[in-house]
């Protein structure tokens, strides 16, 4: 049987991509609320572009769209939040001390983070489907779904999250005992 080194190819490779998807969401992130003022202040430009036939007002459809576009942005911050929880657990893996107390909160955290996606999906749908059907016909597509493997993905965050603080449980009496 081969023992596995605590800094093997594997955890290298997660650190760098989780490292690189931080990058790319903060970049994200901060292109989403520089974009939400903008739609606002852009009116004219999505009546003559997007709504030539619409029964509401520009206004509407552009206050819809920046809140939208910062739901999305919601959503981004939250996913960088989780990257960087995993990111701490990866490095704790790494330095061989996984089963730690820490890492069952970073689990729950986490759990919780893919909840409140799953929550911010449906208003940021509907809205997003109110706004496509005030816009020309097939010209633009958002697709948000609420999505069944999100909540599973939680359930099992939150499993494990409780394997984690049991695991971190038993070596601390463990320890007491030596």
């Amino acid at each position: 049987m081969t023992e596995t080194l605590p800094n093997d190819g594997l955890l290298k490779a997660a650190r760098i991509l989780t490292t690189i998807f931080q990058v790319l969401l903060g970049a994200l992130f901060i292109g989403l609320i520089v974009l939400a003022p903008v739609v606002l202040l852009s009116q004219s430009h999505i009546a003559d572009e997007m709504l030539p036939d619409a029964v509401i007002s520009v206004g509407t459809v552009a206050v819809f769209l920046a809140l939208v576009i910062l739901l999305i942005a919601a959503t981004v911050g939250l996913a960088f939040v989780f990257l960087r929880a995993l990111k701490q657990m990866i490095n704790s893996v790494g330095d061989g001390d996984p089963f730690i107390a820490e890492n069952a909160d970073r689990l729950r955290r986490m759990a919780w983070i893919v909840v409140i996606i799953e929550c911010i999906k449906i208003p940021a749908g509907a809205i997003a489907t109110f706004i496509a059907k005030q816009v020309k016909e097939d010209l633009y597509t958002l697709d948000i779904e609420f999505s069944l493997t999100g909540i599973f993905v939680a359930l099992v965050l939150f499993i494990l999250a409780r394997v984690f603080r049991h695991g971190a449980a038993m070596r601390a009496d463990l320890e007491g005992t030596v």
